[in-house]
């Protein structure tokens, strides 16, 4: 459904903005958040849903992060709580404390933004947040991708229904939606203009430095036929649907060759190069080094090359790549375990009932306070004084002592603030260990 044509600029309708929801398929929530800058995209979002909410009976609030890198930052987050407060919309500024960036400044603000967001609705316990993405940010999108080298996956459309965009965020987070990628700025603008509805223009939108900027204006400019946003917006949801079968055909192939161990490692089948194709191949890989490294990026498409062509010779005697080594077993089935350095030494909870560490172990704390620790030998020595084979325990769990040595100390302990040491509770299970406590412990692969 394409609802924003060149030569397109009427105002989107109420009756328009039931359509593009009704096909998300919501269910029937009782609260939305919508992510409000008080720009003309997602103030026109915002009105929207704010119409839509009120036939349908669901509340709604907006959330605008003021993220302190402009002088009228502040004054502009407090503008859009005055504008919606005349709407009887319920308002709240979310605020970007502590260190600036010099460098990657949008990445850093967006990635900022998200947490912000994420957490309150957590919090709150709200499940749907809507963004104002449309379709000249997909165009947008693509070609800033597209001039970068991406790959399927970078060239694909935005998804209107996708998972919370952090690398740890779990159950608790909201689902993003993105019902406005088929219509143009052009259309939400004219829909504020015939609502009497301001907005505030962000100065960094005129900022030529911003390789988005550069690429909007190239847009604009150009007289090149078909070189438009709906063009490109066409080509990115064509990306997408190929980034979907291929996706889908890696985790068929992920079910056949990979085995995850709750203990945080993977084995794959050394013969997976000879029975797939070598796209289907190098995604596998990608898959497991970030599951295995609990990595927020995968890893450069160089470096999974080079791997791939490593991997398959019969010579191959390990490799570090993304926080994960790489070996072979005496069957020649390859081993990834999580590389130990790289692991943050300790997060500090605060009664908390579940949280995530080093973005692989998803924790149940009990409402414990303490510290979250690796497993490091020093424990180990401190399990022994009061279970004396205990070492000889953990080595009757592996049949290669390769994996006891890396798996071991990568796993999570806490050291509760009476200074007791609890202990995973599937290696208390496994070791039959009884003097110390147990929390639940899931790799969250």
């Amino acid at each position: 459904m394409q609802l924003g044509g060149r030569n397109s600029f009427s105002a989107l309708t109420a009756d328009e903005f039931e359509t593009i929801i009704d096909p998300l398929n919501i269910g029937s929530p009782d609260k939305f958040a919508v992510a409000v800058s008080g720009g003309a995209d997602s103030m026109a979002l915002t009105l929207l849903l704010n119409d839509y909410c009120q036939i349908h009976n669901i509340s709604l609030v907006a959330l605008t992060v003021d993220h302190g890198l402009r002088q009228k930052s502040k004054q502009e987050a407090e503008q859009v709580g005055i504008w919606l407060s005349k709407r009887g919309i319920e308002h709240h500024i979310l605020t970007w404390v502590g260190h600036k960036p010099d460098t990657n400044i949008q990445d850093e603000a967006r990635n900022a933004r998200y947490a912000l967001m994420g957490q309150w609705c957590v919090d709150k316990k709200i499940k749907h947040l809507f963004l104002a993405h449309h379709l000249n940010d997909q165009a947008e999108t693509f070609l800033i991708r597209l001039f970068r080298g991406s790959g399927i996956d970078g060239l694909s459309a935005m998804d209107k229904v996708a998972s919370f965009p952090l690398s740890d965020a779990n159950d608790f987070y909201p689902k993003i939606y993105r019902p406005l990628l088929d219509v143009s700025k052009e259309r939400l603008v004219s829909y504020l203009k015939s609502s009497g509805q301001k907005w505030i223009e962000d100065p960094s939108n005129q900022n030529e430095k911003y390789t988005r900027i550069q690429i909007r204006e190239l847009l604009q400019s150009s007289e090149i036929e078909g070189f438009d946003i709906e063009r490109l917006s066409s080509t990115a949801d064509k990306m997408r649907r190929v980034r979907s079968l291929l996706e889908g055909l890696t985790e068929n192939a992920e079910s056949e060759f990979v085995c995850y161990d709750k203990y945080g490692y993977a084995t794959l089948n050394s013969d997976f190069h000879q029975k797939l194709h070598e796209e289907i191949s190098l995604r596998l890989l990608s898959d497991t080094l970030k599951n295995v490294g609990g990595n927020r990026y995968p890893s450069r498409y160089s470096k999974l090359e080079f791997l791939f062509q490593n991997l398959k010779s019969d010579h191959f005697s390990g490799q570090t790549l993304s926080g994960v080594i790489l070996f072979k077993t005496s069957e020649m089935d390859i081993i990834f375990c999580r590389e130990f350095k790289d692991i943050d030494k300790r997060m500090t909870i605060k009664k908390a009932k579940r949280c995530l560490w080093d973005n692989r172990f998803i924790v149940d704390t009990n409402s414990i306070s303490g510290d979250i620790v690796p497993f490091e030998q020093d424990l180990v020595d401190r399990i022994v004084q009061k279970v004396p084979d205990f070492k000889q325990r953990l080595s009757e769990l592996f049949t290669d002592y390769r994996i006891r040595d890396r798996v071991i100390p990568t796993l999570p302990c806490i050291i509760d603030e009476e200074d007791k040491l609890w202990l995973p509770d599937f290696l208390l299970q496994e070791t039959g260990v009884t003097e110390f406590n147990g929390f639940s412990v899931v790799f969250k692969k």
